[in-house]
Protein backbone atom coordinates (compact mmCIF):
# COMPACT_ATOMS: atom_id res chain seq x y z
CA UNK A 1 0.00 0.00 0.00
CA UNK A 2 2.74 2.64 1.14
CA UNK A 3 4.61 1.67 -2.57
CA UNK A 4 1.24 3.04 -3.92
CA UNK A 5 1.09 6.10 -2.22
CA UNK A 6 4.55 6.54 -3.04
CA UNK A 7 4.06 5.92 -6.96
CA UNK A 8 0.63 8.11 -7.00
CA UNK A 9 2.51 10.87 -5.05
CA UNK A 10 5.36 10.68 -7.62
CA UNK A 11 3.35 10.44 -10.48
CA UNK A 12 1.47 13.62 -9.27
CA UNK A 13 4.33 15.50 -8.51
CA UNK A 14 5.85 14.92 -12.16
CA UNK A 15 2.04 15.91 -13.86
CA UNK A 16 2.63 19.16 -11.50
CA UNK A 17 6.07 20.23 -12.77
CA UNK A 18 5.16 19.16 -16.15
CA UNK A 19 2.05 21.46 -16.08
CA UNK A 20 3.98 24.43 -14.19
CA UNK A 21 6.70 23.98 -17.36
CA UNK A 22 4.09 24.25 -20.08
CA UNK A 23 2.43 27.50 -18.40
CA UNK A 24 6.33 29.02 -18.08
CA UNK A 25 7.12 28.09 -20.90
CA UNK A 26 3.73 29.91 -22.89
CA UNK A 27 4.55 33.07 -20.55
CA UNK A 28 8.85 33.48 -21.44
CA UNK A 29 10.38 33.53 -24.08
CA UNK A 30 13.12 31.96 -24.90
CA UNK A 31 15.11 30.64 -27.68
CA UNK A 32 18.95 29.47 -27.78
CA UNK A 33 20.79 29.92 -31.02
CA UNK A 34 24.36 27.62 -30.39
CA UNK A 35 25.42 27.98 -34.34
CA UNK A 36 28.96 29.65 -34.14
CA UNK A 37 27.33 32.32 -37.14
CA UNK A 38 24.27 32.64 -34.39
CA UNK A 39 22.40 31.84 -38.20
CA UNK A 40 19.12 31.52 -36.15
CA UNK A 41 19.00 34.40 -34.55
CA UNK A 42 17.02 37.78 -35.51
CA UNK A 43 19.11 41.23 -34.84
CA UNK A 44 16.90 43.36 -32.98
CA UNK A 45 15.87 45.53 -36.35
CA UNK A 46 14.31 42.96 -37.56
CA UNK A 47 12.48 41.93 -34.67
CA UNK A 48 11.59 45.87 -34.08
CA UNK A 49 9.70 46.32 -37.34
CA UNK A 50 7.97 42.40 -36.20
CA UNK A 51 6.59 44.38 -33.32
CA UNK A 52 5.80 47.39 -34.99
CA UNK A 53 3.17 44.95 -37.69
CA UNK A 54 -0.63 45.32 -36.68
CA UNK A 55 -2.33 43.21 -39.66
CA UNK A 56 -1.95 40.52 -41.19
CA UNK A 57 1.06 40.05 -42.86
CA UNK A 58 0.94 36.85 -45.56
CA UNK A 59 4.04 35.53 -47.03
CA UNK A 60 3.47 33.22 -50.38
CA UNK A 61 6.93 31.09 -51.13
CA UNK A 62 7.38 29.74 -54.29
CA UNK A 63 9.67 27.44 -53.12
CA UNK A 64 8.16 24.02 -52.87
CA UNK A 65 8.90 20.81 -54.56
CA UNK A 66 11.66 18.81 -55.95
CA UNK A 67 14.44 20.63 -55.78
CA UNK A 68 18.58 19.99 -55.96
CA UNK A 69 20.36 20.24 -52.86
CA UNK A 70 21.60 23.45 -53.16
CA UNK A 71 17.69 25.03 -53.78
CA UNK A 72 16.47 22.91 -50.81
CA UNK A 73 18.60 24.38 -48.19
CA UNK A 74 17.68 27.80 -49.55
CA UNK A 75 14.29 26.07 -48.81
CA UNK A 76 14.56 25.28 -45.89
CA UNK A 77 16.39 28.71 -44.27
CA UNK A 78 13.65 30.16 -45.71
CA UNK A 79 11.11 27.68 -43.84
CA UNK A 80 13.16 28.25 -40.77
CA UNK A 81 13.19 32.45 -41.15
CA UNK A 82 9.36 32.91 -41.47
CA UNK A 83 9.29 30.36 -38.43
CA UNK A 84 11.12 32.97 -36.39
CA UNK A 85 9.46 35.36 -37.39
CA UNK A 86 6.12 34.14 -35.82
CA UNK A 87 7.78 33.46 -32.94
CA UNK A 88 7.96 37.25 -32.59
CA UNK A 89 4.80 38.52 -34.30
CA UNK A 90 1.45 36.48 -34.43
CA UNK A 91 0.48 38.34 -37.61
CA UNK A 92 3.20 36.75 -39.84
CA UNK A 93 1.32 33.87 -41.69
CA UNK A 94 2.78 32.30 -44.91
CA UNK A 95 2.32 29.30 -47.32
CA UNK A 96 4.82 27.69 -49.34
CA UNK A 97 3.35 27.01 -53.54
CA UNK A 98 4.84 24.71 -56.07
CA UNK A 99 4.42 26.22 -59.53
CA UNK A 100 4.96 23.27 -61.60
CA UNK A 101 2.48 20.79 -59.58
CA UNK A 102 0.37 20.89 -62.39
CA UNK A 103 0.59 18.13 -64.77
CA UNK A 104 -0.87 20.66 -67.55
CA UNK A 105 1.60 22.53 -69.35
CA UNK A 106 -0.28 24.92 -70.64
CA UNK A 107 -1.54 25.90 -66.55
CA UNK A 108 2.02 25.62 -65.93
CA UNK A 109 2.93 28.37 -68.34
CA UNK A 110 0.15 30.64 -67.80
CA UNK A 111 1.21 30.73 -63.94
CA UNK A 112 5.05 31.19 -64.61
CA UNK A 113 3.61 33.72 -66.67
CA UNK A 114 1.80 35.48 -63.91
CA UNK A 115 4.74 35.06 -61.58
CA UNK A 116 7.10 36.76 -64.36
CA UNK A 117 4.24 39.36 -65.06
CA UNK A 118 4.47 40.33 -61.27
CA UNK A 119 8.27 40.84 -60.82
CA UNK A 120 9.65 36.71 -59.53
CA UNK A 121 12.79 36.05 -61.86
CA UNK A 122 12.51 32.23 -62.95
CA UNK A 123 16.28 30.41 -62.84
CA UNK A 124 16.82 28.02 -65.14
CA UNK A 125 18.38 24.67 -63.58
CA UNK A 126 20.00 21.47 -65.85
CA UNK A 127 19.05 18.72 -65.17
CA UNK A 128 20.61 14.53 -65.67
CA UNK A 129 18.47 11.78 -65.51
CA UNK A 130 19.83 8.64 -67.09
CA UNK A 131 22.07 10.34 -69.53
CA UNK A 132 19.33 12.70 -70.48
CA UNK A 133 19.81 16.49 -70.15
CA UNK A 134 16.94 18.47 -69.21
CA UNK A 135 15.79 22.14 -67.81
CA UNK A 136 13.73 22.71 -64.59
CA UNK A 137 12.16 26.23 -64.22
CA UNK A 138 12.41 27.35 -60.34
CA UNK A 139 11.06 30.11 -59.13
CA UNK A 140 13.10 31.19 -55.67
CA UNK A 141 10.70 33.84 -54.60
CA UNK A 142 8.30 35.08 -52.38
CA UNK A 143 5.55 37.66 -52.79
CA UNK A 144 4.46 39.64 -49.49
CA UNK A 145 0.83 40.67 -48.75
CA UNK A 146 0.40 43.52 -46.25
CA UNK A 147 -2.90 46.05 -45.59
CA UNK A 148 -3.64 45.73 -49.54
CA UNK A 149 -0.34 46.35 -50.62
CA UNK A 150 2.60 43.62 -51.79
CA UNK A 151 5.69 43.52 -52.72
CA UNK A 152 8.08 41.17 -54.46
CA UNK A 153 11.42 39.51 -52.78
CA UNK A 154 13.59 37.40 -55.24
CA UNK A 155 15.36 35.24 -52.90
CA UNK A 156 18.34 33.72 -55.44
CA UNK A 157 21.38 36.39 -55.36
CA UNK A 158 23.06 36.25 -58.81
CA UNK A 159 26.73 37.39 -59.21
CA UNK A 160 29.09 36.78 -62.44
CA UNK A 161 32.03 34.70 -61.87
CA UNK A 162 30.33 32.77 -58.35
CA UNK A 163 29.83 29.22 -58.39
CA UNK A 164 26.15 27.75 -57.89
CA UNK A 165 27.07 26.55 -54.37
CA UNK A 166 27.89 30.44 -53.31
CA UNK A 167 25.31 31.93 -54.20
CA UNK A 168 23.13 30.36 -52.54
CA UNK A 169 25.02 30.94 -49.39
CA UNK A 170 24.95 34.53 -50.26
CA UNK A 171 21.36 33.91 -50.56
CA UNK A 172 20.82 32.40 -47.66
CA UNK A 173 22.80 35.25 -45.51
CA UNK A 174 20.75 38.42 -47.59
CA UNK A 175 17.84 36.36 -46.17
CA UNK A 176 16.73 38.03 -43.55
CA UNK A 177 17.58 41.24 -45.16
CA UNK A 178 15.06 40.89 -48.24
CA UNK A 179 12.60 40.19 -45.63
CA UNK A 180 12.98 42.55 -43.46
CA UNK A 181 13.69 45.75 -45.69
CA UNK A 182 11.04 44.88 -48.03
CA UNK A 183 8.46 44.48 -45.08
CA UNK A 184 9.68 47.84 -43.58
CA UNK A 185 8.50 48.98 -46.84
CA UNK A 186 4.87 47.94 -46.91
CA UNK A 187 4.25 49.10 -43.08
CA UNK A 188 6.53 52.03 -43.00
CA UNK A 189 4.77 55.24 -44.58
CA UNK A 190 6.83 57.80 -43.31
CA UNK A 191 9.20 58.15 -45.75
CA UNK A 192 12.26 60.46 -45.70
CA UNK A 193 12.31 62.72 -48.71
CA UNK A 194 15.28 62.77 -50.94
CA UNK A 195 16.03 65.14 -54.05
CA UNK A 196 17.68 64.51 -57.55
CA UNK A 197 19.50 67.83 -58.15
CA UNK A 198 18.83 69.44 -60.96
CA UNK A 199 20.45 72.60 -63.31
CA UNK A 200 23.67 71.43 -63.81
CA UNK A 201 23.39 69.03 -66.69
CA UNK A 202 22.46 66.11 -64.61
CA UNK A 203 20.49 63.31 -66.09
CA UNK A 204 16.89 63.99 -66.66
CA UNK A 205 13.66 62.00 -65.38
CA UNK A 206 13.50 59.39 -68.12
CA UNK A 207 17.15 59.44 -67.62
CA UNK A 208 16.81 58.03 -63.70
CA UNK A 209 13.34 56.38 -63.94
CA UNK A 210 14.61 53.19 -63.59
CA UNK A 211 16.21 54.33 -60.07
CA UNK A 212 13.53 56.80 -58.98
CA UNK A 213 10.25 53.91 -60.30
CA UNK A 214 9.67 50.89 -60.83
CA UNK A 215 9.68 50.44 -64.48
CA UNK A 216 7.82 47.69 -66.31
CA UNK A 217 7.60 44.42 -63.18
CA UNK A 218 10.99 45.17 -62.04
CA UNK A 219 11.12 46.00 -58.57
CA UNK A 220 13.82 48.15 -56.59
CA UNK A 221 13.50 51.39 -56.73
CA UNK A 222 14.00 54.11 -54.66
CA UNK A 223 10.20 55.68 -54.50
CA UNK A 224 9.35 51.98 -52.58
CA UNK A 225 11.60 53.62 -49.76
CA UNK A 226 11.64 57.33 -50.06
CA UNK A 227 9.26 60.13 -51.09
CA UNK A 228 11.61 61.52 -54.16
CA UNK A 229 11.42 64.80 -55.79
CA UNK A 230 13.80 66.81 -58.03
CA UNK A 231 14.78 70.32 -56.81
CA UNK A 232 16.91 72.88 -59.67
CA UNK A 233 19.77 75.02 -57.71
CA UNK A 234 19.30 77.71 -60.17
CA UNK A 235 15.71 78.15 -59.69
CA UNK A 236 15.01 80.33 -56.72
CA UNK A 237 12.17 81.78 -54.96
CA UNK A 238 11.37 85.77 -55.09
CA UNK A 239 12.01 87.94 -51.74
CA UNK A 240 8.90 89.12 -51.11
CA UNK A 241 10.41 92.82 -49.86
CA UNK A 242 12.95 93.18 -52.33
CA UNK A 243 11.75 91.15 -55.42
CA UNK A 244 15.31 89.72 -55.68
CA UNK A 245 16.29 85.93 -55.71
CA UNK A 246 16.01 84.42 -52.07
CA UNK A 247 18.97 82.69 -51.31
CA UNK A 248 18.04 82.52 -47.69
CA UNK A 249 14.86 80.68 -48.75
CA UNK A 250 17.28 78.84 -51.25
CA UNK A 251 19.49 77.21 -48.51
CA UNK A 252 16.03 76.24 -46.44
CA UNK A 253 14.61 73.97 -49.41
CA UNK A 254 18.04 72.26 -49.75
CA UNK A 255 18.12 71.67 -45.87
CA UNK A 256 14.67 69.92 -46.12
CA UNK A 257 15.95 66.87 -47.95
CA UNK A 258 17.51 64.09 -45.92
CA UNK A 259 19.42 63.45 -49.16
CA UNK A 260 20.45 65.01 -52.59
CA UNK A 261 21.28 62.61 -55.27
CA UNK A 262 24.00 64.44 -58.01
CA UNK A 263 23.57 62.20 -61.21
CA UNK A 264 26.03 62.89 -64.21
CA UNK A 265 26.50 66.78 -63.77
CA UNK A 266 27.50 68.64 -67.52
CA UNK A 267 27.67 72.01 -66.28
CA UNK A 268 30.53 73.59 -64.26
CA UNK A 269 28.85 74.65 -60.25
CA UNK A 270 29.66 78.32 -59.78
CA UNK A 271 29.70 79.82 -56.47
CA UNK A 272 26.97 80.28 -54.70
CA UNK A 273 26.04 76.38 -56.04
CA UNK A 274 28.78 75.13 -54.45
CA UNK A 275 28.38 76.89 -51.05
CA UNK A 276 24.07 75.99 -51.05
CA UNK A 277 26.26 72.14 -50.92
CA UNK A 278 28.75 73.02 -48.79
CA UNK A 279 26.69 74.60 -46.06
CA UNK A 280 23.73 71.59 -46.57
CA UNK A 281 26.27 68.79 -45.93
CA UNK A 282 27.60 71.06 -42.78
CA UNK A 283 24.26 70.88 -41.26
CA UNK A 284 24.55 67.05 -41.63
CA UNK A 285 22.95 66.50 -45.12
CA UNK A 286 23.83 63.53 -46.90
CA UNK A 287 25.21 63.48 -50.70
CA UNK A 288 25.97 60.78 -53.70
CA UNK A 289 27.90 62.24 -56.02
CA UNK A 290 28.01 60.05 -59.39
CA UNK A 291 30.34 61.90 -61.30
CA UNK A 292 32.33 61.87 -64.71
CA UNK A 293 36.02 62.10 -64.38
CA UNK A 294 36.46 61.94 -68.20
CA UNK A 295 33.90 63.62 -70.78
CA UNK A 296 32.99 60.82 -72.96
CA UNK A 297 29.97 58.59 -73.76
CA UNK A 298 28.82 56.14 -76.52
CA UNK A 299 27.31 58.58 -78.43
CA UNK A 300 30.39 60.24 -79.86
CA UNK A 301 31.48 56.89 -81.42
CA UNK A 302 27.85 56.59 -83.30
CA UNK A 303 28.79 59.10 -86.22
CA UNK A 304 30.93 58.16 -88.99
CA UNK A 305 34.44 59.60 -87.51
CA UNK A 306 36.53 56.18 -86.55
CA UNK A 307 37.47 57.36 -83.28
CA UNK A 308 36.68 60.09 -80.94
CA UNK A 309 38.71 61.61 -78.27
CA UNK A 310 38.45 61.43 -74.24
CA UNK A 311 39.07 64.67 -72.54
CA UNK A 312 39.00 65.34 -68.81
CA UNK A 313 35.73 67.06 -67.37
CA UNK A 314 35.59 69.79 -65.66
CA UNK A 315 32.75 70.67 -63.35
CA UNK A 316 34.54 73.31 -61.06
CA UNK A 317 33.93 71.04 -57.42
CA UNK A 318 36.97 69.19 -57.85
CA UNK A 319 38.64 71.58 -55.37
CA UNK A 320 35.30 71.38 -53.02
CA UNK A 321 35.61 66.94 -53.29
CA UNK A 322 39.29 67.38 -52.54
CA UNK A 323 38.35 69.21 -49.26
CA UNK A 324 36.35 66.66 -48.03
CA UNK A 325 38.69 64.05 -48.93
CA UNK A 326 38.64 62.78 -52.28
CA UNK A 327 39.93 63.25 -55.99
CA UNK A 328 37.97 62.00 -58.92
CA UNK A 329 40.84 61.75 -61.66
CA UNK A 330 40.63 62.23 -65.16
CA UNK A 331 41.45 59.22 -66.98
CA UNK A 332 39.69 55.69 -67.87
CA UNK A 333 39.84 52.84 -66.47
CA UNK A 334 39.92 49.59 -69.15
CA UNK A 335 38.85 46.17 -67.75
CA UNK A 336 39.11 42.76 -69.06
CA UNK A 337 35.82 41.63 -66.47
CA UNK A 338 33.41 44.20 -69.46
CA UNK A 339 29.82 44.68 -70.41
CA UNK A 340 28.84 43.68 -73.93
CA UNK A 341 28.30 46.22 -76.49
CA UNK A 342 26.41 45.93 -80.12
CA UNK A 343 29.19 46.72 -83.16
CA UNK A 344 27.86 46.43 -87.12
CA UNK A 345 30.03 44.08 -88.24
CA UNK A 346 28.53 43.67 -91.98
CA UNK A 347 25.08 43.63 -94.13
CA UNK A 348 22.40 41.22 -95.63
CA UNK A 349 20.96 43.11 -98.42
CA UNK A 350 19.98 46.85 -96.76
CA UNK A 351 19.86 45.09 -93.31
CA UNK A 352 22.81 45.97 -91.54
CA UNK A 353 24.33 42.88 -88.72
CA UNK A 354 25.35 43.54 -85.42
CA UNK A 355 27.00 41.41 -83.52
CA UNK A 356 27.96 41.65 -79.56
CA UNK A 357 31.40 42.42 -77.97
CA UNK A 358 32.53 42.97 -74.98
CA UNK A 359 33.63 46.49 -74.17
CA UNK A 360 36.57 46.99 -71.78
CA UNK A 361 35.76 51.02 -71.76
CA UNK A 362 32.23 49.39 -69.26
CA UNK A 363 33.40 47.45 -67.09
CA UNK A 364 31.10 44.78 -65.13
CA UNK A 365 31.43 45.76 -61.33
CA UNK A 366 31.34 42.32 -59.51
CA UNK A 367 33.36 43.63 -55.88
CA UNK A 368 35.43 41.66 -53.55
CA UNK A 369 34.48 44.66 -51.13
CA UNK A 370 33.35 43.54 -47.46
CA UNK A 371 31.20 46.58 -46.75
CA UNK A 372 27.56 45.72 -46.02
CA UNK A 373 26.54 48.55 -48.89
CA UNK A 374 28.27 46.36 -51.51
CA UNK A 375 28.28 42.99 -50.45
CA UNK A 376 27.10 40.16 -52.13
CA UNK A 377 25.53 42.43 -54.61
CA UNK A 378 24.64 41.27 -58.72
CA UNK A 379 27.42 42.81 -61.54
CA UNK A 380 27.17 46.18 -61.73
CA UNK A 381 27.56 48.03 -64.89
CA UNK A 382 29.12 50.88 -65.84
CA UNK A 383 30.62 53.09 -68.67
CA UNK A 384 33.76 54.92 -69.16
CA UNK A 385 34.91 54.76 -65.57
CA UNK A 386 37.65 56.69 -63.98
CA UNK A 387 39.92 56.27 -60.66
CA UNK A 388 39.47 57.60 -57.20
CA UNK A 389 41.77 58.67 -55.04
CA UNK A 390 41.79 59.36 -51.17
CA UNK A 391 43.73 62.40 -49.63
CA UNK A 392 44.83 61.55 -45.49
CA UNK A 393 42.20 62.95 -43.14
CA UNK A 394 42.28 61.70 -39.10
CA UNK A 395 38.46 62.65 -38.92
CA UNK A 396 37.14 61.04 -42.00
CA UNK A 397 36.49 57.72 -42.58
CA UNK A 398 37.15 56.68 -45.84
CA UNK A 399 35.44 53.17 -47.16
CA UNK A 400 36.34 51.54 -50.33
CA UNK A 401 32.41 50.02 -51.74
CA UNK A 402 33.62 49.55 -55.14
CA UNK A 403 36.60 48.33 -57.38
CA UNK A 404 37.06 47.12 -60.39
CA UNK A 405 38.21 43.57 -61.04
CA UNK A 406 41.64 42.55 -60.51
CA UNK A 407 42.14 42.24 -64.70
CA UNK A 408 42.53 46.06 -65.51
CA UNK A 409 44.51 48.89 -66.37
CA UNK A 410 44.35 52.79 -66.23
CA UNK A 411 45.07 55.26 -69.74
CA UNK A 412 45.87 58.60 -69.19
CA UNK A 413 43.78 61.39 -71.35
CA UNK A 414 43.37 62.91 -73.25
CA UNK A 415 43.26 59.45 -74.84
CA UNK A 416 41.40 58.01 -77.92
CA UNK A 417 38.78 55.79 -77.91
CA UNK A 418 37.89 53.45 -81.29
CA UNK A 419 35.50 50.53 -81.87
CA UNK A 420 39.13 49.22 -83.83
CA UNK A 421 40.07 47.78 -80.37
CA UNK A 422 37.65 44.96 -81.05
CA UNK A 423 39.26 44.15 -84.23
CA UNK A 424 41.87 41.93 -82.24
CA UNK A 425 41.79 39.81 -79.35
CA UNK A 426 42.39 41.84 -76.07
CA UNK A 427 45.52 40.28 -74.47
CA UNK A 428 45.20 39.40 -70.72
CA UNK A 429 48.59 40.23 -69.89
CA UNK A 430 48.22 43.96 -70.75
CA UNK A 431 45.05 43.91 -68.12
CA UNK A 432 48.00 44.14 -65.14
CA UNK A 433 47.10 46.71 -62.62
CA UNK A 434 45.04 45.25 -60.54
CA UNK A 435 41.52 46.52 -58.89
CA UNK A 436 41.21 50.31 -59.09
CA UNK A 437 38.79 52.57 -56.51
CA UNK A 438 35.60 53.88 -57.97
CA UNK A 439 33.34 54.08 -55.24
CA UNK A 440 34.14 55.58 -51.91
CA UNK A 441 32.07 56.42 -48.46
CA UNK A 442 33.31 59.22 -46.19
CA UNK A 443 31.65 59.40 -42.91
CA UNK A 444 32.48 61.58 -40.15
CA UNK A 445 32.69 65.39 -39.64
CA UNK A 446 33.96 67.52 -42.12
CA UNK A 447 35.23 70.94 -42.42
CA UNK A 448 34.16 73.54 -45.16
CA UNK A 449 35.40 74.31 -48.26
CA UNK A 450 34.21 78.02 -47.55
CA UNK A 451 36.82 78.02 -44.52
CA UNK A 452 38.88 81.21 -43.98
CA UNK A 453 37.40 82.46 -46.72
CA UNK A 454 35.24 85.70 -47.81
CA UNK A 455 31.57 85.16 -48.38
CA UNK A 456 29.93 88.05 -50.18
CA UNK A 457 27.27 89.94 -47.87
CA UNK A 458 28.91 88.96 -44.50
CA UNK A 459 26.84 85.78 -44.83
CA UNK A 460 27.34 83.44 -41.72
CA UNK A 461 28.33 80.14 -42.73
CA UNK A 462 29.12 76.86 -40.54
CA UNK A 463 32.86 75.76 -40.84
CA UNK A 464 32.61 72.20 -39.34
CA UNK A 465 29.71 70.14 -40.26
CA UNK A 466 27.73 68.05 -38.02
CA UNK A 467 28.45 64.13 -38.12
CA UNK A 468 27.23 62.89 -41.62
CA UNK A 469 28.16 61.19 -44.42
CA UNK A 470 28.77 61.28 -48.49
CA UNK A 471 29.08 58.71 -51.26
CA UNK A 472 31.70 59.49 -54.43
CA UNK A 473 31.37 57.59 -57.48
CA UNK A 474 33.54 58.36 -60.18
CA UNK A 475 30.78 57.31 -63.00
CA UNK A 476 27.29 58.87 -63.85
CA UNK A 477 26.22 56.00 -65.74
CA UNK A 478 25.89 53.64 -62.62
CA UNK A 479 22.62 55.88 -62.20
CA UNK A 480 21.54 55.92 -65.94
CA UNK A 481 18.94 53.89 -67.18
CA UNK A 482 18.94 53.52 -71.05
CA UNK A 483 16.10 55.23 -72.79
CA UNK A 484 14.88 54.34 -76.57
CA UNK A 485 14.36 57.07 -79.32
CA UNK A 486 10.77 57.01 -78.53
CA UNK A 487 11.20 58.42 -75.06
CA UNK A 488 10.59 54.14 -73.36
CA UNK A 489 12.90 53.74 -70.72
CA UNK A 490 14.26 50.43 -69.82
CA UNK A 491 15.44 49.37 -65.86
CA UNK A 492 18.66 50.61 -64.64
CA UNK A 493 20.93 47.83 -64.78
CA UNK A 494 19.50 46.46 -68.54
CA UNK A 495 21.41 45.79 -71.06
CA UNK A 496 19.48 46.19 -74.85
CA UNK A 497 21.74 45.01 -76.50
CA UNK A 498 22.46 41.38 -74.86
CA UNK A 499 19.33 41.56 -73.20
CA UNK A 500 20.94 41.04 -69.79
CA UNK A 501 19.59 42.43 -66.63
CA UNK A 502 22.26 43.40 -63.81
CA UNK A 503 20.01 44.17 -60.48
CA UNK A 504 23.54 45.37 -58.78
CA UNK A 505 22.82 48.89 -59.81
CA UNK A 506 19.72 49.88 -58.29
CA UNK A 507 20.53 47.66 -55.20
CA UNK A 508 24.03 49.35 -54.33
CA UNK A 509 21.96 52.78 -54.68
CA UNK A 510 19.32 51.52 -52.45
CA UNK A 511 21.72 49.96 -50.10
CA UNK A 512 23.99 53.11 -49.65
CA UNK A 513 21.36 55.22 -49.06
CA UNK A 514 19.59 52.79 -46.05
CA UNK A 515 23.13 52.81 -44.79
CA UNK A 516 23.75 57.23 -44.78
CA UNK A 517 20.24 57.91 -43.75
CA UNK A 518 19.57 56.28 -40.38
CA UNK A 519 18.36 52.83 -41.13
CA UNK A 520 22.34 51.41 -40.52
CA UNK A 521 20.85 48.76 -38.50
CA UNK A 522 18.90 47.58 -41.23
CA UNK A 523 21.85 47.62 -43.69
CA UNK A 524 24.04 45.84 -41.70
CA UNK A 525 21.98 42.27 -41.61
CA UNK A 526 23.80 42.37 -44.91
CA UNK A 527 26.98 41.68 -42.82
CA UNK A 528 25.74 38.18 -41.80
CA UNK A 529 28.26 35.48 -42.83
CA UNK A 530 27.61 32.14 -42.97
CA UNK A 531 30.20 29.63 -43.27
CA UNK A 532 29.65 27.41 -46.00
CA UNK A 533 30.25 23.60 -44.77
CA UNK A 534 30.68 21.62 -47.95
CA UNK A 535 32.04 18.23 -47.95
CA UNK A 536 35.60 17.40 -49.68
CA UNK A 537 34.74 16.01 -53.05
CA UNK A 538 38.54 14.84 -53.68
CA UNK A 539 38.75 13.35 -50.05
CA UNK A 540 35.52 11.59 -50.54
CA UNK A 541 36.14 10.25 -53.76
CA UNK A 542 40.01 8.99 -52.92
CA UNK A 543 38.76 7.71 -48.84
CA UNK A 544 35.19 6.20 -50.56
CA UNK A 545 35.80 2.70 -48.85
CA UNK A 546 37.53 4.02 -45.66
CA UNK A 547 34.49 6.04 -44.95
CA UNK A 548 31.35 3.63 -46.26
CA UNK A 549 33.26 0.84 -43.52
CA UNK A 550 33.11 3.43 -40.52
CA UNK A 551 29.50 4.66 -41.42
CA UNK A 552 28.16 0.91 -42.14
CA UNK A 553 30.90 -0.97 -39.13
CA UNK A 554 30.64 1.46 -36.69
CA UNK A 555 26.93 1.97 -35.50
CA UNK A 556 27.16 -1.62 -35.63
CA UNK A 557 29.60 -2.98 -33.59
CA UNK A 558 28.58 0.04 -31.26
CA UNK A 559 25.28 -1.55 -30.67
CA UNK A 560 26.75 -4.84 -29.66
CA UNK A 561 28.89 -3.30 -27.53
CA UNK A 562 25.66 -1.16 -25.79
CA UNK A 563 23.76 -5.12 -25.60
CA UNK A 564 26.53 -6.62 -24.47
CA UNK A 565 27.47 -4.02 -21.05
CA UNK A 566 23.52 -4.08 -20.92
CA UNK A 567 23.21 -8.28 -20.51
CA UNK A 568 26.46 -8.49 -18.31
CA UNK A 569 24.70 -5.72 -15.96
CA UNK A 570 21.42 -7.64 -15.44
CA UNK A 571 23.38 -10.82 -14.84
CA UNK A 572 25.15 -9.00 -12.34
CA UNK A 573 22.02 -7.89 -10.92
CA UNK A 574 19.68 -10.59 -10.95
CA UNK A 575 21.71 -13.74 -10.95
Amino acid sequence: MAIKQQTYSRLTFNICILILVNILASILFVRLDLTTDKRHSLSDTSKEILKELDDILYVKVYLEGDFPAGFTRLKNATHQLLNEFRSYSSYVEYEFINPSESTNQEERNSIYRQLFEQGLKPHIEPVLDKSVRSEQIIFPGAIIYYKGESTVVNLHQKQIEKNNEVLLNNSIENLEYEFSSNILKLSNKNKPKIAFLEGNGELDKLERSGIENAVGNTKGSLSEFYQVESFNIKEFETDSQQTNPSVVRQQEKLNSFSAIIIAKPTIPFNDLEKLFLDQYIMQGGKILWFLDGVNMDMDSLQGNEPYTTALPQFLAIEDMLFKYGVRINANLVMDWQADKISVVTGSNGDIPQQSLFHWPYNPLISTKQTHVISKNLDAIRSSFVSTIDTIKSSVVKKSIVLTTSDNSKVVKTPHRVSLNILRNKPLLDQYNAGPQNIGILLEGTFKSFFENRLISNNQTILTKSKPTSMLIVSDGDIIKNHVTKSGKPYPLGYNHNSNEYFQGNSSFIINALHYMLSKKELIEIRANNFKIRLLDREKIYNNRLYWQTINIVLPIVLLLFIGLVWNWRRKRKYV
